[in-house]
């Protein structure tokens, strides 16, 4: 089995973490491939995120880490451990303090996958990044309101006046589409939510199956707008640009030892 590893570079903390895995794994006599930035303040030899061939990437960081190493992986279906060195760290399993055994754990075999659902979008005749979380177009300007002109599955559902609308899939569900207002979908759920960023309307959201095609069409402002996926690629967009979206063929995998619900709860009471 071999691993790969990659770290939050502006944590302190979050690399002598990552120092501490590469030790455990080095000791157990596996292969481990490092990151670019992280091997560089470790001090190993580099790999390009890219181009990890490996069972398992273990990601050291909150859930900006984790996207950032989802969304560059050469093999999308990689399994991701996240060990939390984040403020929400909804998409880590670990603490730092149980990553050995968590390790160890894997070695037996003793843990579950789970397969997420990732969204890919086009702008125009631009293919963008699969999305993790969501796919937003919201306007570029602060205070100003788009209008976009919203089709599923070819049809016409609404036109409507808002800072902007998402598309989230269930892991993206408790993230930006929670604060929105949209509905928290379990992993298990294969389905899509359509979220409006304070509309001026009585449309706020819905839950769409999986196999849903959305077509978004920016009418106003005309200073443009904004498409953003899992807050990471951003591409600017004139008036008249059009954004879909759809159920990418490539899954997301995370490696599990708990309940989706314990995590939720640590989400929704991050104090308790």
């Amino acid at each position: 089995m071999r691993f790969g590893l990659i770290s939050r570079m502006d944590l302190r903390e979050a690399l002598e973490v990552a120092r501490r895995i590469l030790s455990h794994l080095e000791s157990r006599g596996i292969e481990t491939l490092v990151e670019e930035e992280t091997a560089d303040a470790l001090g190993v030899e580099p790999t390009p995120l890219g181009e990890m061939d490996v069972d398992i990437l273990i990601v050291v960081g909150g859930d900006g880490t984790i996207l950032r190493a989802a969304m560059g992986l050469g093999n999308p279906s990689t399994p991701i451990l996240g060990v939390d060195m984040g403020r929400k760290g909804f998409l880590a399993e670990v603490r730092p303090e149980e990553v050995e055994e968590a390790i160890e754990h894997i070695l037996r075999g003793d843990y579950r996958v789970e397969r997420c659902l990732k969204l890919s979008s086009r702008c125009g005749g631009r293919d963008l990044p699969d999305s993790l979380n969501e796919v937003l177009v919201a306007t570029s300007t602060p205070s100003k309101m788009a209008e976009m002109e919203v089709y599923i599955d070819g049809v016409h559902l609404l036109t409507i006046e808002a800072d902007g609308v998402m598309v989230a899939t269930p892991t993206g569900s408790t993230a930006y589409n929670l604060s929105a207002g949209g509905s928290i979908l379990a992993p298990g759920v294969e389905a899509m939510i359509l979220t409006a960023i304070s509309p001026y309307s009585y449309f706020r959201s819905i839950v769409l199956p999986s196999s849903s095609h959305i077509l978004m069409e920016v009418k106003r402002p005309r200073a443009g707008a904004v498409a953003v996926v899992d807050g990471r690629f951003q591409m600017n967009l004139a008036p008249g640009s059009t954004v879909e979206v759809w159920a990418s063929p490539h899954r997301a995998s995370f490696i599990r030892f708990n309940s989706f619900y314990r995590r939720l709860r640590r989400r929704l009471n991050p104090g308790g």
